[in-house]
């Protein structure tokens, strides 16, 4: 059990606790009034909804951080822009659900059922955005249709990222905290990064400290590991230099697509990621469009129609399954 759980809180104090927080992330009408009423009734409620709370505020905990304050994103179109927090809440409830899932929000430790010799996996469905307490105190993000392996033993934290992205949140301690993507050993410095490995490919992004970076095999004496400095990402073993971290990096946690003169079909990879619905362009070459702005990644069919309220595009349904996006026909 995490030390921020109290285990004489019942599991449905906790569950309320959740959508309390949901409601009040989607800017539910007088809701402030209700929720107070209901953090008064029993002293449980509002430990139980602080931490809900905290687990929350920590799975997006770069909105104060230097990277954050750093970089400015650019706003969204008007019409886009209004349904931000049902989208936040969106993620919420997910992330929740994810909570529930796992045992935080029952006062469980999701390695309470395995021993500390065990390796114990989790993923995630399309459209997932969970998070994860260890029984370290460290917390995982998961993105969608992810997996990552995690074995926390007396002697080491070692995890292992099969599919998908993750943001790691490090709880200080002795024991060494090894994160291994596609043959590559993370080894933070700091407490917060990102490793994705969509397409087979590592991306690392040092969020919060720095992070080193080691091949298959290499030790720490190694003179080719690499260190990555806080707020850079770079593509282990490609051979490229570390660039800067973008805000589609940081923001991905609260279920927005960050965009900032993104080519148009980086911004369809991304987006088709968390969605059955697939967008599609009738022309490659409408790729090359640069898009700027935040949108709920969830909602493919209002994405379309922003952009083609941007570029003046048209917007087919061939199947149930797809969007496309088009040129207008000549009048």
């Amino acid at each position: 059990m995490t030390d921020n759980q109290s285990p004489d809180i019942p599991g449905r104090v906790h569950d309320a606790a959740a959508r309390w927080l949901a409601r009040r992330e989607a800017g539910e009408a007088g809701i402030e009034r209700a929720l107070d009423a209901w953090l008064r009734a029993d002293p449980r409620h509002q430990i139980a909804f602080e931490e809900i709370a905290g687990a929350w505020q920590e799975s997006s905990g770069l909105a104060t951080s230097r990277i954050a304050r750093e970089r400015k994103l650019a706003k969204a179109p008007l019409h886009m822009r209004r349904s931000t927090h049902l989208a936040m809440a969106g993620a919420g409830l997910a992330m929740i659900a994810g909570l529930a899932s796992f045992g935080l929000v029952r006062g469980m430790s999701p390695f309470g059922l395995v021993s500390q010799a065990e390796a114990a996996t989790y993923e995630t469905g399309l459209g997932e955005i969970r998070i994860i307490a260890l029984d370290d105190g460290s917390r995982l993000v998961l993105d969608t249709q992810s997996r990552v392996k995690v074995m926390l033993t007396a002697s080491a934290r070692r995890l292992e990222l099969e599919q998908g992205r993750a943001r790691f949140h490090v709880a200080s301690g002795r024991r060494p905290f090894v994160v291994s993507a596609a043959g590559i050993r993370i080894v933070p410095a700091g407490k917060l990064f990102d490793v994705s490995l969509v397409g087979g490919r590592p991306v690392v992004a040092a969020l919060e400290g720095s992070v080193e970076l080691r091949g298959a095999g290499a030790t720490s004496r190694d003179a080719a590991r690499q260190t990555l400095a806080q707020g850079e990402k770079v593509v282990p073993g490609s051979g490229t230099a570390p660039t800067r971290v973008a805000e589609e990096d940081i923001q991905w946690v609260s279920g927005m697509l960050a965009l900032d003169a993104t080519p148009l079909r980086t911004a369809l990879a991304a987006i088709n990621r968390y969605n059955e619905v697939q967008l599609r362009l009738a022309d490659p070459q409408l790729g090359e469009l640069k898009v700027t702005g935040a949108f709920p990644a969830r909602e493919p069919d209002r994405f379309a129609e922003a952009v083609a309220g941007i570029f003046g595009l048209g917007i087919e349904h061939p199947d149930s399954g797809t969007i496309l996006l088009g040129r207008q026909p000549e009048p």
